[in-house]
């Protein structure tokens, strides 16, 4: 699944039947490259974050959570942490480990069961998760050409 098309999709908590928010953005980790987090929009003030984990299901219509007391606040989230919003792939520049540009991540390719990332989408090209070494705030890095 492409995850542009995710976004939008609501966010239901499990427990009480009711919308807690809708999926903005996502966050993602490498080794292995996968999601580590949805970013929310909320009724509420801030920003915050359904670690992936705690996806109960990821279905077509709605995201399922178990409780919303599962969903973080941003600003309590060490940066250090995955599913923190500086691990944002989307927007930023595409940088190899020895600094040539591939791009902007405009779309992530990932499987919505496993949240496993299949590719990164720039304009120019689709770059395998595998090859994912990590986001930062302002790139994204992966293995460099052999």
């Amino acid at each position: 699944m492409l995850f542009s098309k995710a976004q939008g999709e609501t966010v239901m908590d499990l427990t009480t039947a009711e919308t807690v928010g809708t999926v903005a953005a996502c966050t993602v980790a490498p080794s292995p490259a996968r999601i580590a987090g949805l970013r929310l929009k909320t009724r509420g003030r801030g920003h915050h974050t359904l670690p992936w984990e705690d996806v109960q299901t990821f279905g077509p219509d709605a995201v399922a959570v178990d409780g919303a007391d599962r969903i973080r606040d941003e600003k309590d989230m060490d940066p250090s942490d995955p599913a923190s919003a500086v691990h944002d792939p989307l927007g930023k520049a595409v940088l190899t480990e020895t600094g040539l540009e591939k791009g902007t991540v405009i779309d992530v390719e990932f499987d919505e069961q496993s949240g496993r990332i299949g590719h990164l989408l720039t304009a120019e090209e689709q770059i395998p998760g595998d090859e994912l070494l990590g986001v930062g705030s302002y790139a994204v890095v992966v293995s460099a050409p052999r």
